[in-house]
């Protein structure tokens, strides 16, 4: 990336010098009226600063200056012409695809930190754009910490806190669903031991994950260790039937297999075994080494459920979090109900903390 500030005596004079010295892909971030002048500011004169940006890699004509000639490039001229009078940021040279851009060298480098952490470049868009703003309301002047603290605040702001809130295991019947791989059965382990040992609830298990027999004996383990029932449903008929013979417990958490969700006709499976079923409290398990791409296929193919609670796994296993950002930023509907963070059970379960996620994301350990 590589950018500039250009002052011109006129807005049609800096663009001019923009396309020279960035090309006409460049974006320009802010315009503003700015003052000069000589000996002492005596003589002063009114200029237009305009701060501009493009991509490094791109060859730039910096020695062929391109006049405007043609219809658009005059509307454009136009256009960013009445910005400058109204201190409007972020608009274009040209009309060509959307490209990344950076503001200061500070700004810069935190926009790389999150892009190498995974936060997509949409997203980064509009936090550069709030930093470039404050930037210039600061009068140039802000420091690192202040840019971190514009980026925690922005994102909390857009992430609300309210998502990030434990909840309550009100139903009797608790389901896991998710790909495979993402912890659903020492999960499902962890939350059944919370509700024996800290709520002293009577419960039991159903396992629908006839796929995998390892799965099915890691789960008689956790039934044995606290002396509950475990029943296997390998059909949608012995899944009902199972639901009301084990409806005299307190609850009854079900275990799911975790099979490939590009695969329609396991998302139609379980949408049929669920149906008519509103007793059934379920939670998305998403793991926080996926893929936002995976993530993002994984709630797509599960709309049908109008799934609204999700549990992250695995946060101990991965040191990026721009994925999980990006993915909550995308899917408002879902709320973080707990966080696991190891394989003990039931310890290595935690409450959802936004803030705590945040600074995990910009490697900040002070800020609570």
């Amino acid at each position: 990336m590589k950018m500039k500030k250009i002052i011109a005596p006129t807005m049609a004079q800096a663009i001019e010098k923009v396309k020279q010295e960035l090309g006409s892909d460049a974006v320009i971030f802010h315009t503003k009226k700015v003052t000069t002048g000589k000996f002492f500011n005596l003589f002063k004169k009114e200029n237009v600063e305009v701060l501009a940006a493009s991509d490094s890699e791109m060859d730039v004509p910096i020695n062929k200056p391109r006049k405007i000639t043609d219809v658009r490039d005059k509307e454009v001229m136009s256009h960013h012409r009445s910005a400058a009078d109204s201190g409007m940021p972020f608009r274009r040279v040209s009309e060509k695809v959307d490209r990344l851009f950076t503001a200061p060298d500070l700004i810069e480098e935190l926009r790389g930190k999150l892009l190498d952490q995974g936060v997509i470049s949409s997203d980064l868009d509009a936090l550069t754009q709030v930093l470039i703003k404050k930037w210039y309301q600061s009068d140039e002047r802000m420091t690192r910490e202040e840019m971190i603290q514009v980026i925690k605040g922005r994102l909390v702001q857009n992430l609300d806190p309210t998502r990030f809130q434990t909840s309550v295991l009100s139903n009797r019947y608790i389901m896991l669903v998710g790909p495979t791989g993402v912890g659903k059965t020492t999960t499902l382990a962890k939350l059944a031991s919370r509700a024996v040992l800290d709520e002293g609830k009577k419960i039991a298990f159903i396992t629908t994950d006839t796929y995998r027999i390892a799965a099915i004996d890691q789960l008689k383990m956790y039934a044995n260790i606290l002396g509950a029932p475990i029943e296997i449903a390998y059909t949608d008929h012995d899944f009902h039937e199972l639901m009301q013979k084990l409806a005299h417990y307190d609850q009854v958490f079900i275990d799911t297999a975790g099979r490939n969700f590009k695969n329609g006709a396991y998302i139609n499976d379980l949408i049929r075994l669920i149906q008519d079923e509103s007793q059934i409290g379920m939670f998305l398990v998403l793991s926080a080494t996926m893929k936002l791409e995976d993530m993002n296929m994984v709630i797509q193919q599960l709309d049908p459920l109008h799934l609204s609670q999700l549990i992250l796994s695995k946060m101990d296993e991965t040191l990026s979090y721009g994925a999980i950002i990006s993915m909550l930023l995308k899917h408002r509907q879902l709320n973080v109900s707990y966080i696991t963070n190891g394989q003990d059970v039931p310890d290595d379960l935690s409450n959802p903390n936004l803030r705590e996620l945040i600074n995990l994301l910009l490697g900040d350990s002070n800020d609570k």
